[in-house]
């Protein structure tokens, strides 16, 4: 049997939603790749999101993600990448969420349920 790496791992240990939404990231390391970028969110959860974007990110990179809730709450967060799709996207994972945030995406993915 393989052993799952912390990448797979990390994808199921937060409840997933789908989310239709524009992010906007930055990399804290401007010289790595792109400025300030945006792009459609596929899902988020407590713990992160996946960004639908062709950019090679390497996994590790750190950005800073703005995007808005359903509800109009605009959240700021630190993240840093945990794996890229080639071709499809990103898997973030946040790194600094403040509570208030938090509890407005946990609103959100209850809403859904």
């Amino acid at each position: 049997m393989a052993m799952r790496t912390s990448a797979q791992l990390e994808r199921r240990r937060f409840e997933r939603a789908p989310i239709t939404a524009t992010v906007e990231y930055e990399l804290t390391n401007a010289s790595s790749g792109p400025g300030r970028v945006r792009r459609n969110l596929a899902n988020i959860s407590t713990g992160g999101l996946f960004i639908n974007t062709e950019e090679q990110i390497r996994s590790g990179a750190r950005m800073v993600v703005r995007f808005e809730l359903p509800n109009r709450h605009r959240v700021i967060a630190v993240s840093r990448v945990i794996y890229a799709k080639r071709g499809q996207g990103l898997g973030v994972e946040f790194i600094n969420l403040d509570n208030e945030d938090l509890d407005e995406i946990k609103s959100y993915i209850d809403s859904l349920s």
